[in-house]
């Protein structure tokens, strides 16, 4: 049954309200008092909750269907931090519908920022959901503000089209993620996670026959709506389409914020089957979710990488080749989840330490973390470059603006913007996985906790880890060969025409916000990665120390790396 709804419930979701609050005003002011700076509401309503979440943090604790730990913390603050940037890139698009040949840029409404309010906090409130019904609210404040984003923001055939797919294959994902829900529900007989849990671990005879006939029904189905979300295969293939077919902006938004909701779901069903006392009795239906996780999650990792990449091979238009690169990270994020999976099922039958599944769950949000910033770095570049320079003459009219579209288009910026230039070939390189840059550790990170799945000597499952890892190597250095593709464009060819750098001192903030970040996260990696660790321990069952409990941001962990450089390892809580 889940715990009573108090008046504490209502003071933990402060930053939420603050972000609806916004949203509202957002809305009201449009409809009546003519509001156009809707984005500047926007920016302000996310600092404010970004604020109340990093300054005060409420202590870990469960109160009505919230869980206030180390997981929803971070994720949160992700969350809020991801919003920020995504909205500097939108308030600076200044993106013009391409069937219109309008002298001044296209400029965005208000409902525009109020939905993106709105969707921000259902991602937040996601990510400190205890219950099943909460969850799924959450989600569904994702999905359906991402909808009505694509259909606003771009009107002409092309955004039609890409607004049109998202919605249909959106009700699919989400009605696959509402069954696997009920399937939930019919072992757990309660929307309580926790109640679910314990139930999963249950060695009753009456949960072992339930979960025999529902525990793969529910797997399948979450991890199938959790691919829509991931863009993973097989549910990758709207992505090429759907980003090129919408505005930079919201491409940013589709590529970083529906990833984040899809790790929050696997590493939740994780950690329902995950027990949080090391050797304690774990039924069948824990144990059966497991093993089923693991390699249904480490399948669609590997052919996810694989097509991402080798579709990317061949995309000169830029917007289809970071939608295909999109895929490939969906499925890099996955190696983390089957690798939680796998170390949290050795543990339950004590061939594993049971430390391990907390290495995958970490690995998984720092190199979400690290994804997410370089890739809207990239966005937001490539949204303040705007347009090309027309060429017309006097006895030709002067034809429509052109997007910046292709590789091409890119030839030669490092003559005419060198800080642009600079900003997304560090952004790129990262992506690629490049030492010493924040990509190079995600992915680091990712293949040490495939190889830490039955370290102690050889299995089937330790050669499928071991192939899997492999195949994440090689998928790097294929992915490099496109990313290299474009910084040779930028710093080793002459340009023909040249860009208009019309999109927006927004999206350029966000460009520079995106580069500082990606420099901070190079120079001290540790502290992301500290803070990861112990988000992936509290939503696998694990407690922080006492002396870094209440950390719940990167840059907490930072400012107290010498405090906790010797911590001890990780507790179960009992």
């Amino acid at each position: 049954m889940t715990p009573a709804t108090s008046f504490t419930t209502f003071a933990l979701l402060t930053p939420e309200i603050i972000l609806v609050i916004a949203a509202l005003a957002v809305f009201l002011g449009g409809a009546f008092a003519g509001l156009r700076a809707g984005w500047l509401v926007a920016l302000g309503g996310i600092v404010a909750a970004l604020f109340v979440a990093t300054v005060a943090a409420p202590a870990d604790g469960v109160s009505g269907p919230l869980t206030i730990d180390g997981f929803s913390g971070f994720v949160r603050w992700l969350v809020l931090l991801l919003g920020t940037l995504v909205a500097l890139v939108q308030a600076g698009d200044g993106f013009r519908r391409a069937v219109l040949r309008e002298a001044q840029p296209y400029q965005s409404t208000a409902e525009e920022a109020g939905v993106f309010l709105l969707l921000v906090a259902g991602l937040s409130l996601a990510a400190v959901a205890n219950d099943l019904v909460l969850l799924f609210a959450g989600l569904e404040l994702v999905s359906i503000p991402t909808a009505i984003l694509l259909g606003l923001k771009r009107t002409d055939a092309a955004g039609q089209e890409a607004g049109l797919k998202y919605f249909f294959l959106s009700l699919v994902a989400s009605s696959l993620f509402l069954y696997g829900v009920v399937c939930l529900y019919g072992i757990g007989g309660s929307t309580d996670m926790a109640t679910i849990g314990a139930r999963l671990r249950s060695a009753e005879p009456g949960t072992v026959v339930i979960g025999a006939a529902l525990v793969p029904l529910a797997a399948g189905l979450i991890l199938a709506g959790a691919a829509f979300r991931l863009a993973a295969f097989p549910l990758h293939f709207y992505a090429p389409d759907v980003y090129q077919g919408t505005s930079p902006g919201n491409a940013a938004l589709l590529s970083t914020l529906p990833k984040v909701a899809g790790v929050i779901v696997l590493l939740r069903l994780a950690g329902l089957a995950i027990g949080p006392v090391a050797g304690a009795p774990v039924g069948y239906a824990a144990t059966a979710t497991l093993d089923l996780l693991w390699p249904a999650a480490a399948a669609l990792a590997a052919v996810s990488m694989t097509i991402g990449n080798v579709m990317a091979l061949g995309q000169t238009n830029l917007r289809r080749l970071l939608a295909c690169s999109s895929i490939a990270h969906a499925g890099y994020l996955l190696v983390g989840i089957a690798a939680t999976a796998a170390l949290g099922s050795s543990a339950a039958t004590g061939a594993a330490a049971p430390g391990g599944a907390i290495s995958g769950g970490g690995a998984t949000l720092f190199y979400l973390a690290t994804y997410a910033v370089a890739t809207i770095g990239v966005r937001a570049a490539l949204t303040y470059l705007g347009h090309r320079w027309p060429v017309w003459s006097a006895t030709v009219p002067r034809p429509p603006r052109e997007e910046v579209s292709t590789i091409a288009d890119l030839d030669g910026l490092s003559a005419t913007n060198p800080i642009v230039a600079f900003a997304i070939a560090v952004c790129l390189l990262s992506l690629a996985g490049i030492p010493p840059l924040p990509g190079f550790w995600g992915k680091l990170s990712l293949v040490t906790s495939a190889l830490e799945v039955d370290a102690g000597g050889w299995s089937p499952r330790r050669l499928a880890f071991v192939a899997l890892a492999v195949t994440l190597v090689v998928n790097a250095a294929i992915a490099a060969a496109y990313y290299l593709r474009i910084i040779a464009a930028i710093y080793f060819r002459s340009t023909a025409r040249g860009v208009q750098s019309d999109g927006g001192v927004g999206a350029g903030v966000g460009m520079i916000a995106c580069l500082v970040l990606v420099g901070l996260f190079t120079i001290h990696p540790q502290g992301l990665f500290r803070a990861a660790r112990r988000a992936g321990g509290a939503v696998l069952g694990a407690q922080a120390t006492a002396a870094t409990a209440t950390l719940s941001s990167p840059f907490s962990a930072v400012a107290t790396a010498a405090v906790d450089a010797t911590a001890a390892p990780v507790p179960r809580l009992p």
